[in-house]
This record gives structure tokens, sequence and C-alpha cells, in this order.
């Protein structure tokens, strides 16, 4: 398959024998606590021949001022960050978990902004997609799931026993001091 010098970011996928790259950026917000997962959520489209799969990719590019070639192979290389395989269905709604660098990568950007690149790998040399980016149709969702504090832990039944016997210690200690003043 060739490769595209520039990029449109309107389609990930093959046509015309050329492989077409595309990325989607996303606003991290600020937290006080970590993410304990991030799952990519889009639509796929246009796969006639699949199955395909499909990589992402870290981007280290400044999309506002990379252009062309550079910015291209961006979207296809340096860490993966995540991937799906076996897409067959045009139109289904897919999930694709982050692993531990994508993670990693989107906790590093709270407060900014991070973007991923897409890169499909059919598995037959037929011309197939699997999702235009910047159609406004396309379902293009980031969910977080931040780090939950624990619940105040339930006492076991050895330390229930050791707080029945201090409250009973305290109650017998109360009795002797108010006999001791009746007494005396």
């Amino acid at each position: 398959m060739g490769s595209r010098t520039s990029n449109q970011n309107t389609f990930t996928g093959f046509s015309s024998n050329l492989d077409y790259r595309s990325y989607i950026s996303y606003s991290i917000p600020q937290s006080t606590r970590a993410f304990t997962s991030a799952v990519i959520r889009v639509n796929t489209a246009d796969i006639r021949n699949g199955p395909n799969d499909l990589t992402v990719y870290d981007v280290s590019s400044d999309i506002a001022t990379a252009t062309g070639a550079d910015l291209y192979a961006d979207f296809g290389s340096g860490t993966i960050l995540g991937s799906i395989t076996g897409l067959s269905t045009s139109n289904a709604t897919i999930d694709i978990t982050l692993n531990a660098d994508g993670l990693a990568a989107v906790n590093a950007a709270q407060g900014s902004t991070i973007s991923f690149g897409f890169v499909s790998s059919p598995t037959t040399a037929a011309s197939d997609g699997v999702f235009g980016a910047t159609n406004g149709s396309t379902l293009r969702q980031l969910i977080l799931t931040p780090t939950v504090d624990a619940p105040d832990p339930v006492p076991t039944m050895s330390e229930w026993a050791m707080i029945l016997f201090g409250l009973g210690l305290a109650g017998g200690a109360a009795v002797y001091t108010q006999r001791r003043r009746v007494f005396a």
C-alpha cells in the first residue's frame, strides 16, 4: 500500500491503494485524582472488506502548526496507546481501551489537550475504511474513570469484640468511680 504525503484528517483506512490516517484531540479536565481507565469510543464507517485492525498512537506534533508528511507520519508512529482488532461492521460503536502508556499519557495531559493518531490495518489489500474523524456525525468520545475513594472499612468480628470489651471496661470504671463517691 502506498502512503500519503499529506493528510486531510477526514478518513482512516485505505482507498485507491493509499493509506489514510487521522487524529482526534481531546481536552483533558484537571482532576485531583488520577484516572484509572480511559476508553476512546468511535463509530466505524465504510468497512466493506474487513476485518480491519485499528491502532492508536501518541501524537507528538503540534497539530496546529505541523503539516504534510511529518504530521502524517506522526499519526502512525511512536508509542502505541491502544488497539482493537477484527473490525468488520460499518456503523458500529467501538470502544478502544487505552493501555498503560495511553493511561499515563492521559493522566499527564490533565488540564491540557492530548491528540491520538489512528492507523487502520486491513487484513486484505482491498480498499476499506474504519472511520472518518472529521465527520460531524462520527462519535468521538473519550471516557475517563477517576480513582474512587475507598469506603471506610467495616470492622471485623475481632475488632467488634475489642470495641465492646473497651466499652465494658469504660462502663465498669464509671460504675466503680460512682460507687466510690457514694461510699466516701
